[in-house]
């Protein structure tokens, strides 16, 4: 066997060795025990077999290098290890590596489904005309109620529906002020939707949450009529919902229109065999003519020009959209209900 052989195999074996004292070190000053042991640059046990180099023959050199560089690379590499292990081990608990958890995916935003219905109403009701306003949040009596034919005597006025500031202002009920503003600043024809947040102090269940978004709409010129008004929410609904959506108006009271409705949906669609069905009556918003109590302090001519409007939530749209049976879930900020709805 020539020298380079022998040496070869001696430094295989050696490599056995390392690899177990390593294995069965008790503490980091073990360790290093076991690393000047063998990795020393003068007693070390691999830095004596490099120093026989020079009794090879020069064509026996390299291969007896590389295999002396590769035993002291991995022994190198077993001792990085369990002095990882040794420093892990000392760490707290809350920090070590739980290698039984599953990876975590990266989370991707999305727009609140909230916010996606009320882009949606925006979208199809800008098709039939309307456009975007905005008004203050903290608003006063006057817009939020007395402007609105509503007096400060009525009941909706009253400190337990209403959410009071200082001096008179409020924290506003509906987004009708921004009506009022509207009409304050612009001639008619008027054509304008107004959404925003609303404020109640409503009880926090499966319908209701004392803070929601809310969707108004406001149209004004001269000879507009009822007819007008269900005719724009008739094919709103068609087209929100599908052609074969079918609307019914039922009388009721606001302060601010008169008459005024409850307008219901009645959807209609085909199932996966191709029947055809329907789902019951769904109420979707209130809606009416523009009270002339509210034309004249808004200091338009009642006697010259009509108007009607509507109001909806777009929680409850929303509910009825994505088969959601309790408004909370909408902001509760659970991520598993929030990522059925991530993406663009």
């Amino acid at each position: 066997m020539s020298t380079d052989g022998s040496l070869i195999e001696e430094l295989k074996k050696l490599e056995e060795e390392a690899l177990a004292s390593v294995e069965g070190v008790r503490d980091e000053a073990e360790l290093e025990e076991v690393r000047i042991a063998f990795l020393g640059r003068r007693e070390g046990r691999i830095s004596e077999i490099l120093r026989k180099l020079g009794q090879v023959p020069p064509e026996e050199r390299p291969p007896l290098g590389a295999e002396a560089n590769r035993v002291k690379s991995r022994l190198e590499e077993a001792l990085d290890e369990r002095r990882s292990s040794f420093a892990r081990e000392r760490a707290p608990d809350r920090f070590r590596e739980d290698l039984t958890l599953p990876g975590r995916e990266r989370w991707i935003g999305g727009r609140h489904p909230v916010t996606r219905v009320v882009d949606e109403l925006i979208a199809i009701f800008r098709d039939l005309g309307f456009s975007l306003a905005r008004g203050p949040e903290a608003e006063t009596e006057w817009y939020n109620f007395e402007a609105l034919n509503t007096p400060l005597d009525h009941p909706a006025a009253d400190e337990q529906d209403t959410l009071y500031l200082k001096a008179g202002h409020l924290l506003r009920s509906h987004t009708s002020p921004v009506q009022v503003r509207v009409m304050e600043s612009h001639r008619p024809p008027i054509r304008v939707l107004a959404p925003g947040m609303v404020y109640r102090r409503d009880s926090y269940d499966a319908t209701h949450t004392p803070v929601f978004a809310q969707l108004e709409g406001l149209a004004v010129d001269e000879g507009i009529t009822f007819v007008d008004l269900k005719a724009t929410l008739a094919e709103f609904a068609r087209r929100y919902w599908g052609p074969g959506t079918r609307v019914r108006f039922r009388p009721s009271f606001f302060p601010f229109t008169e008459p005024s409705a409850e307008v219901d949906v009645k959807r209609v669609f085909r199932d996966a065999e191709g029947r055809e069905q329907e789902t019951d009556w769904i109420e979707i918003m209130g809606a009416g003519m523009v009270d002339p109590a509210v034309l004249e302090a808004s200091g338009l001519d009642a006697e010259r020009y009509t108007g009607f409007a509507f109001g909806m939530g777009p929680g409850r749209i929303g509910m009825l959209k994505y088969g959601v049976p309790d408004l909370r879930l909408f902001y509760e900020n659970d991520v598993r209900f929030l990522e059925q709805f991530a993406g663009p």
